[in-house]
């Protein structure tokens, strides 16, 4: 379906509303899964356009590490760098 047949058939939905959700579902996914794979936490990372996605899924991420005695060096690294955005977009 196109664009043009979409917004005529009335299913037209800002892509931001659209984003806003697709971000939602990810992170709701993430919130179910233990050890989340890179792939997914990847298009999470590219999905995100705000600062209160940004904390969002910072605070999901140190959610997951809290449970770990031994976390991940990777999920370590994802957590400092985006932190490091966070606090320089400030």
């Amino acid at each position: 379906m196109t664009s043009t047949s979409a917004q005529e058939a009335g299913l037209a939905v800002p892509a931001e509303s659209l984003r806003a959700r697709y971000i939602g579902l990810l992170l709701e996914r993430l919130s179910d899964t233990r050890y989340p794979s890179a792939p997914i936490l990847d298009r999470i990372e590219a999905a995100i356009t705000d600062r209160d996605q940004a904390e969002a899924y910072v605070g999901q991420l140190l959610g997951l590490i809290e449970q770990d005695s031994y976390p991940s060096p990777e999920m370590l690294g994802r957590i400092h760098n985006l932190v490091a955005i966070i606090e320089s977009a400030a």
